[in-house]
């Protein structure tokens, strides 16, 4: 029950973070407004904090139950989200006057640019053993879904590539839609098509989630 709701919450959240950011890319100018920077610094926010609360609630309610041997890789996951959303809220927290001194090494601009690429990698390894470890009754739902997200993760890791080689070009740390319009824009497609990829899974997981409660001899905690 609880991890049905944490993966329609976050794609939800999802939906929003991802419509804004390309909204925010292709038309820059209508985010220079104060109040709508917040707001998309919160949507932004909900939807990374949605995916951390997805991963605890997935590793607690299914990989301890089902997949045991997958339990040290999902914690890489774990971490991978963690971090992400620890370098997200260090940015936001200051748009709203909210000054944290957080450890001097979250402050390096290197970390800033290197933990998106960790956080995918940790993640594609979790999706390529989970997809491998896949049950005869999980695999007819769930095969194609789980490679589906398994090259949005991919392409995320080349866009987070980009970011990072910018950086080390320039010295200079900025996400894709800060960057250059022909680099901003021509991305756009890639991070769409990224992204229906991974959404594409989380519903269909939501579905088969949803599949196991109707089913009498259904014993997970969903």
């Amino acid at each position: 029950m609880y991890l049905r709701k944490v993966t329609l919450i976050l794609m939800i959240s999802m939906v929003a973070s991802f419509s804004i950011r390309t909204l925010g890319t292709i038309s820059p100018q209508l985010f220079t407004i104060s109040r709508i920077i917040k707001a998309t610094g919160l949507m932004n926010a909900f939807f990374v904090l949605s995916h951390l609360l997805f991963w605890l609630v997935f590793y607690k309610h299914y990989i301890s139950i089902e997949k045991a041997t997958l339990k040290k890789k999902c914690l890489l996951a774990i971490i991978g989200s963690f971090s992400v959303a620890a370098i997200y809220l260090k940015h936001l927290l200051p748009v709203f006057g909210i000054n944290i001194h957080f450890p001097q090494v979250l402050m390096n601009p290197y970390v800033d640019a290197l933990v998106p690429i960790m956080g995918s990698a940790f993640h594609l390894i979790f999706f390529t053993a989970y997809r491998a470890s896949l049950a005869p009754d999980e695999k007819l739902a769930l095969n194609k879904p789980v490679l589906s997200i398994i090259v949005g993760i991919a392409i995320f890791i080349g866009l987070h590539l980009i970011v990072l080689l910018n950086f080390l070009a320039t010295g200079r740390f900025q996400w894709l839609e800060h960057m250059p319009r022909v680099i901003a824009v021509g991305t756009v497609p890639l991070m769409i098509g990224a992204a229906f990829s991974i959404l594409f899974f989380y519903y269909r997981f939501y579905c088969f989630l949803y599949s196991c409660v109707r089913r009498k001899d259904n014993h997970w905690d969903f």
